[in-house]
């Protein structure tokens, strides 16, 4: 159980801060001086000529909060870390503030603490407790980052993430590495700004980025109205183990395209549980017919959203490799309380009417007809919704190569977790306010805070943690881990989560190939794909007539990713017309295709 939830572990994947790193001089010591803006004029104003950070460790103080008036760019390498935390007092605070006009000074969508803006840059924070709620009371932040560069790294270990209207962190950069370690996510879309795009981390798609790698690990995500995980697009790695996720609306991991990722040993409690099943929000086809379960994946195209797979794969869409999405969930456990029972039994179906409007031209004058119609959403029993995904996917799920499951459990009744009866009845308060106000998408909602702190203070978070989401040694969950131990983020069981593995696992297919960057392009874009071993491969461009442009690769290539640039010419060096073209990427017998635009 938490005492504190600053317990240091060796950082993963390299990036192990060792003493030497904290010499005078590299660190800068941000010594709070009470004044809003401090701590963004103070690392802005720290760079040398080249625009890179004078320091590579900027460190905040303990039981002190950084109010912040506009958000930090990050164009090189920023490490923040807070000091360690002495028994009554609270973590090094990052919280923004109304400037002395009233008005917010965050811009951009989504607003937040940081604008990573530069390539192959780094942003570290640990150990400091990120509050999106205004100090003022007058706002939320979007977002705490924003990764909108190629190549960046994301990294946040030892933090509390709290009050945030949409994300953590989301990325619209073509290659963003992000890794979220021993931390907590806690009341996104929590205030009057947001509704059900609350989440962890978002990313992918013709409109955002795509992740090179993804690792969320030891980490408890909890109050959450949306999903705390979505990833509409490709992840050439990624690893969701040992998380506690708690009080999601809706899934718990969304999956619309194709990855290369394993969710094991979580455990997931009172997910997915505002009965949602029919409902198609502004045509985004997040709800699929028949309801979702604790994970969901878009499914083959069956979507009266998504259009045909040709026009999904052209100019504007998305091509998504149903064959190659390599996504596992293996060892994860869940339990729903017998409270969050109850509230979808007993619920009453929801209704709403919709008014379409249509107007006769052939008349003089025209004549305008409104039909009203009453639609009709169902309260699906937990019984329906336990299974790992949605109705619509289990269908299709046996034809989708790559898709697999096993080990997964129910918790048990002896589950046990140590949660008082407020924290869950806050939480069903909270969803169905949300379900109520769906079809709006607008505030104000009747609860405009989902307030649960013990203190019932919105804008600040209590440390330590009130909660306990430790359980029962009985539970089937205790033993379902691939390591025979407990499920979920070990520190509520007392287990080190430095003995749960290192980080290094390799999520691979024998080879994948991504969509190519940028597309639509002009003049020229990069094509990667991965080998899990070396092998002689072919990379070939084809027309819409299937005729030879160019071969970019007939060799052999050694184990690894691999980027090519196709510069728009084909073999005689000839400029090509703007068009849609394919690429193939084969080995031996196996042979994937991909679509791209050239747009001059």
């Amino acid at each position: 159980m938490f005492k504190t939830i600053y317990i240091r572990f060796a950082v993963m994947l390299g990036f192990i801060l060792s003493s030497s790193v904290f010499a005078d001089d590299h660190v800068h010591v941000i010594e709070w001086n009470g004044e809003a803006g401090q701590i963004e004029s103070v690392i802005q104003g720290d760079t040398l000529a080249e625009g890179t950070q004078a320091h590579e460790i900027y460190e905040l103080q303990a039981n002190k909060v950084y109010l912040q008036l506009t958000e930090i760019n990050v164009n090189s390498h920023l490490t923040i870390v807070g000091q360690e935390v002495a028994e009554g007092e609270h973590p090094a605070t990052i919280q923004p503030m109304s400037g002395a006009d009233g008005l917010s000074g965050f811009t951009g969508w989504p607003n937040g603490n940081f604008q990573v803006y530069g390539d192959n840059a780094t942003l570290h924070i640990k150990n400091v407790l990120m509050n999106g709620v205004s100090f003022d009371q007058t706002f939320n932040l979007g977002g705490c980052i924003a990764a909108r560069g190629d190549k960046n790294k994301i990294i946040i270990e030892d933090a509390i993430v709290y009050g945030y209207v949409t994300f953590c962190v989301s990325t619209f950069g073509p290659s963003t590495d992000f890794h979220f370690l021993n931390s907590i996510v806690d009341g996104f879309t929590n205030g009057p700004g947001g509704q059900y795009f609350g989440g962890l981390v978002w990313g992918g798609g013709s409109w955002m980025g795509t992740y090179d790698s993804l690792e969320i690990r030891n980490s408890t995500i909890h109050n959450v109205i949306g999903e705390a995980i979505v990833i509409f697009e490709t992840c050439d790695w990624g690893v969701i183990d040992h998380n506690t996720f708690a009080n999601i609306v809706m899934s718990a991991v969304w999956y619309r395209g194709q990855n290369n990722v394993r969710v094991t040993n979580n455990l997931f409690y009172n997910t997915k549980a505002h009965a949602q099943s029919t409902y198609d929000i502004s045509g985004w086809g997040v709800w699929h017919p028949g309801g979702q379960g604790k994970f969901s994946l878009m499914p083959a195209y069956n979507s009266s959203y998504w259009m045909s797979l040709e026009q999904v794969g052209g100019v504007g869409g998305q091509w998504v490799d149903m064959s190659n999405r390599n996504i596992r969930y293996e060892n994860n456990a869940w339990y729903d309380s017998q409270e969050l029972t109850d509230f979808m039994t007993n619920t009453a179906p929801w209704s709403w009417e919709v008014s379409t409007v249509s107007i006769d031209t052939s008349v003089s004058p025209p004549e305008t007809t409104t039909t009203v119609t009453t639609q009709h959403d169902t309260m699906l029993a937990l019984e329906a919704q336990s299974k790992w995904t949605d109705d619509s996917t289990t269908k299709t799920i046996g034809q989708m190569t790559g898709v697999t499951e096993s080990g997964n459990v129910h918790a048990g009744d002896d589950l046990g977790m140590n949660l008082d009866p407020m924290y869950i009845t806050t939480q069903l308060a909270r969803t169905l306010d949300f379900r109520d106000n769906l079809t709006s998408d607008t505030p104000p909602f009747d609860t405009q805070w989902w307030l649960y702190e013990a203190d019932g203070s919105h804008t600040s978070y209590q440390y330590p943690t009130h909660l306990d989401m430790s359980y029962s040694a009985t539970s089937a969950a205790a033993t379902a881990s691939s390591t025979g131990g407990p499920v979920g983020d070990p520190r509520w069981m007392g287990v080190d989560p430095s003995t749960l593995g290192n980080g290094n696992e390799v999520i691979a297919n024998e080879f994948t190939l991504k969509q190519n960057y940028p597309n639509p392009f002009n003049p020229t874009t990069d094509i990667a794909f991965t080998l899990e071993q070396s092998s002689n491969v072919n990379l070939t461009i084809f027309n819409v007539l299937g005729q030879k442009v160019k071969v970019l690769a007939n060799d052999n290539k050694v184990a690894g990713t691999h980027t090519l640039r196709w510069n728009g010419l084909d073999e005689m060096g000839a400029s090509v017309p703007t068009g849609l073209y394919f690429y193939t990427l084969t080995s031996g017998e196996k042979s994937i295709t991909k679509k791209m635009a050239l747009m001059k």
